[in-house]
């Protein structure tokens, strides 16, 4: 299945059970997205970008963002809408720019027709005035419905992620991520930790690495005891 049919499910079946955990380690901030909540993240951002930046199926959207829970709101998003998720950031064909809250602009962002600044608020909660022409995610995405329905379902075929020069489907994308839960031992339904010292590389398959289990993204890995974050959230292995 699609990242995006896969989470619905997992809203319908078991929707307040934890999906995505995010500890930032620096601020000592924790948020805690269930199945339900990061449902309805990924439809308001998925409407965004159909209804509004008019992205459409095969767009190519460059995201450069730390360890933290939006990007599984982005791969959610992009696998609803049909569009490709470059983890690379801005690079020759880039349809939309994803950028954090004070990032400096990236080189080129003229040339990309939007670019959105997202708010790494523990609870995505907007972080102040966004560069003249830029469009703030935490205050547009709320303008859109809880509920996003694709004119075409999603297909598990088509590409979905850019990772190291390849193009993966949402069937690869899928296959991979298991592939990096078996490889760390962690059994069905079991909880991964993320650190961002480290697993930069599996922050496009956040989403993915969290279903069926759950996951807890650390950023700023080095600023405190990841043994006793491991501990305090349960996790199965990192």
């Amino acid at each position: 299945m699609t990242p995006w049919a896969n989470l619905g499910e997992r809203a319908r079946r078991d929707g307040a059970s934890p999906l995505v955990t995010y500890v930032d380690l620096a601020s000592g901030a924790r948020a805690e997205l269930s199945a339900a909540s990061l449902a309805n993240a990924v439809a308001k951002t998925a409407g965004l970008l159909r209804d509004e930046l008019d992205i459409e199926p095969g767009a190519r959207i460059g995201i450069d963002l730390p360890l933290h829970w939006q990007w599984a709101v982005w791969l959610g998003a992009a696998s609803a809408v049909g569009a490709i998720l470059v983890p690379q950031g801005l690079t020759a064909g880039t349809d939309l720019m994803v950028t954090a809250f004070g990032a400096p602009p990236a080189k080129g962002a003229d040339m990309v027709a939007d670019t959105v600044v997202v708010s790494l608020h523990p609870l995505g909660l907007p972080e102040g005035a966004v560069p003249s022409g830029y469009v703030d995610h935490a205050m547009a995405a709320r303008a859109h419905p809880d509920v996003f329905a694709p004119v075409e379902p999603p297909s598990e075929g088509a590409p979905l992620l850019e990772l190291d020069g390849r193009s993966l489907t949402a069937a690869e994308a899928e296959r991979e991520a298991s592939g990096a839960l078996d490889a760390r031992g962690i059994p069905p339904g079991g909880r991964l930790l993320l650190r961002d010292d480290r697993d930069m590389a599996l922050a496009p398959l956040a989403l993915l690495l969290a279903l069926p289990g759950s996951a807890v993204l650390v950023r700023h890995a080095e600023c405190g005891d990841l043994a006793r974050v491991a501990g305090e959230e349960r996790v199965s292995g990192e």
